[in-house]
């Protein structure tokens, strides 16, 4: 297909700014519940760590695999009805009331709170992906050619890290300035909501320009089904890459889940939510500074040797934080850009080789798999595999709500949890790529 006048052009600088605004909205709803909402649960509601890590997986498990799909077979098979880029205004209205209602946790029992928090993180997760899924498959649909849909992208990802900031850094000190304990989270709560507002608008504003200036292209009728994405997992060059991935993002779930753990109890901080913006901010240097390196590093020794690489190099900063429970926190800030640049690594390399050994034939499937995967790996370490380690090792949610201490087994819960367990993840993540992996 040939571009015209207006594609050749590109959609153009505002458009291509608004859209990529609306990832910032995105990224909140992702890393809010995967940084707070345990720590919320156990150390404000006083819910234990195992009850909460349920009833946080479980709905995340549903929404990373029903909702999404869901919505991405809703918004194809209408989007000549309905606009793709209209569920964005759905997500605007519904983004609001679906953040506010997940920290406005009415007081009972510790059963009565954690499943009024199943229900509304299950509410959460439907709006999520009706916000998402259309909104990451508003760029498929704009005509344009590769480097336009590469500059398009670049704008999504600045805007990613920007909201990687928000979420991380400050939501926390937010909370903490509105009194911490539930009052804080709430007024965190709201801010947030009337940011994914405003941020979706914009998206929704910046979309509609940019289709109206290049276009959009006809409808792909490839659909997902169950048995297409087992014969992805069927190949053995995917299916090593998925498992690796796995277990690194469970390894990423444990330590997001667990860092505020940390800092609260085996560092004794009491402002825990303004310290862990210092740790988000300069692991997102070393994953930002850290590309242009690990794309001359895989050029030279090879995408698999380079991914081994960093994997290790991600364990090594594991390592670096549970040294970080003697050394404090100026060793905890440093290894946070080691983290920041084995992350950088991996995770850019794996969707990389994933492109690889689809080819374009099946780009869309195996990615969509991959991304499935990234959800129910990072729930299960950031949730329910966390929650059971603490509540193992003898994690005290009351006292822990009362602003009380812990035992000894429930630091040693949470190094394993944060660091430790991280750690070992990565080095046999490492191991099994280096054996069984292929370039």
């Amino acid at each position: 297909m040939e571009l015209n006048d207006s594609t050749a052009a590109g959609p153009g600088l505002p458009a291509q700014v608004a859209y990529g605004f609306g990832q910032i909205a995105g990224q909140v709803f992702r890393d809010v519940p995967s940084l707070l909402l345990l720590f919320f649960m156990t150390s404000v509601l006083g819910v234990s760590p195992a009850l909460a890590g349920t009833a946080i997986f479980v709905p995340k498990l549903v929404g990373g695999i029903v909702f999404d799909v869901s919505a991405g077979l809703v918004s194809d098979r209408y989007q000549h009805r309905f606009a793709r880029r209209h569920w964005l205004l759905i997500g605007a209205l519904a983004a609001p009331a679906a953040m506010i209602a997940l920290f406005h946790v009415p007081r009972g029992t510790e059963s009565e709170m954690a499943g009024y928090v199943a229900t509304a993180f299950a509410l959460y997760m439907a709006v999520f992906a009706c916000l998402s899924v259309p909104y990451l498959a508003i760029a498929g649909d704009l005509q344009l050619n590769p480097h336009q849909r590469t500059v398009l992208m670049a704008w999504r990802l600045a805007f990613t890290a920007i909201g990687v900031l928000i979420a991380g850094a400050v939501a926390p000190a937010y909370a903490a300035a509105s009194g911490g304990g539930q009052p804080g989270y709430e007024a965190m709560a709201q801010m947030l909501a009337a940011l994914c507002t405003v941020s979706l608008l914009i998206g929704w504003w910046g979309a509609g320009a940019a289709a109206k200036r290049v276009g959009l292209r006809p409808a792909s009728q490839e659909v997902v089904t169950l048995r297409a994405a087992l014969t992805a997992l069927a190949d053995r060059r995917f299916s090593v890459l998925a498992l690796v991935n796995l277990l690194q993002l469970v390894a990423a779930g444990m330590a997001y889940a667990g860092l505020m753990y940390f800092i609260s109890y085996n560092l004794g901080i009491a402002d825990a939510l303004n310290r862990v913006g210092p740790v988000v901010l300069i692991a997102s240097v070393g994953i930002i500074i850290a590309q242009p390196l690990w794309v001359k590093v895989a050029a030279r020794i090879g995408k698999r040797r380079a991914y081994v690489v960093a994997a290790l190099i991600h364990a090594v900063a594991h390592l670096g934080w549970a040294a970080s429970s003697i050394g404090g926190l100026p060793l905890l800030y440093g290894f946070a850009l080691v983290l920041g640049i084995g992350n950088s690594g991996w995770a850019m390399l794996g969707f990389s080789m994933v492109s690889d050994i689809a080819g374009e034939g099946k780009a869309g499937l195996y990615s969509s798999v991959f991304i499935a995967l990234d959800k129910i790996a990072f729930a299960l370490g950031g949730a329910l595999i966390t929650g059971l380690i603490l509540s193992a090792f003898g994690f005290d949610a009351v006292a822990a709500a009362q602003g009380g201490p812990q035992p000894a087994s429930a630091l040693t819960g949470i190094l394993i949890a944060f660091a430790l367990a991280p750690a070992a993840c990565n080095v046999i993540a490492a191991a099994t790529f280096a054996k069984w992996g292929r370039d």
